[in-house]
This record gives C-alpha cells, structure tokens and sequence, in this order.
C-alpha cells in the first residue's frame, strides 16, 4: 500500500487568517480590560538614570492610581504601585505628586504634600 504525502505550504492563507483573527480579538480584549488612563505627573530622576510617571484612572467612578517607572535605555515602563482610591480626601481637592530623594534612591507618593507611599531602589 502506497501512502501519498503533501507538502503543507508554510504560509497558508488560512493560518493567516487565523493569526490576524487572534491578534484582533487580543488586542480588543485588551481594550476592553484596561481603562483609559491620565499621566498626572512625570518625573525625572536627578542622576537622570530613571523617570517615574503617575497615573491616573476610574474604576466604578472612583479614582485609582498607579506609579510606573523606567530606567534610562530601557524600553518597558514596570509597575512599582497599584492604589485604588483609599485617602479620605476627595480626590478633586487632593494634590497628587512624586517626589524623588536628592540621592535617586528613593521615590515618595505625596496626597497634600504628606507621604503616602515610597520606594526604595537598591
């Protein structure tokens, strides 16, 4: 008994299809999950060696933020701080800011000018 093999194409037009189909619905899931964000602020490190930016965004119509930072000559922002709503402060009249240590070493969330947050780099 003789057995007839075919050659598969490498690109098919179906398996294109079907790769363009997947990254779609990714890419719209992704939409869907994360909201729509405002930087607030973003600041530069004084050695220069890291930007630090804070974000802000609504879930159920309450303010939440995050602090993302990068380094100099990296391409990813890292996520340092998640903080949903949690002052007693309502959020129009808050100040919100990032302040970092003369050093470079240390980076501090002020609501008001009072710490509420830091991070110390090693």
């Amino acid at each position: 008994m003789r057995r007839e093999y075919k050659k598969k194409a490498l690109f098919d037009s179906k398996r294109i299809g079907m790769g363009a189909f997947t990254l779609f619905i990714v890419f719209v899931a992704l939409k869907i999950l994360t909201p729509p964000s405002t930087v607030m602020e973003q600041a530069d490190a004084p050695d220069g060696s890291k930007t630090a930016r804070l974000r802000m965004f609504y879930y159920d119509s309450h303010p939440s933020y995050k602090i993302d930072y990068h380094e100099d000559g990296k391409l990813l922002w890292l996520n340092l701080l998640y903080l949903p709503s949690a002052t007693n402060t309502p959020p129009e009249t808050a100040t919100k800011s990032l302040a970092w240590s003369p050093g470079s070493e240390r980076i501090d969330f002020l609501v008001n000018g009072t710490s509420v947050w830091h991070h110390a780099f090693e």
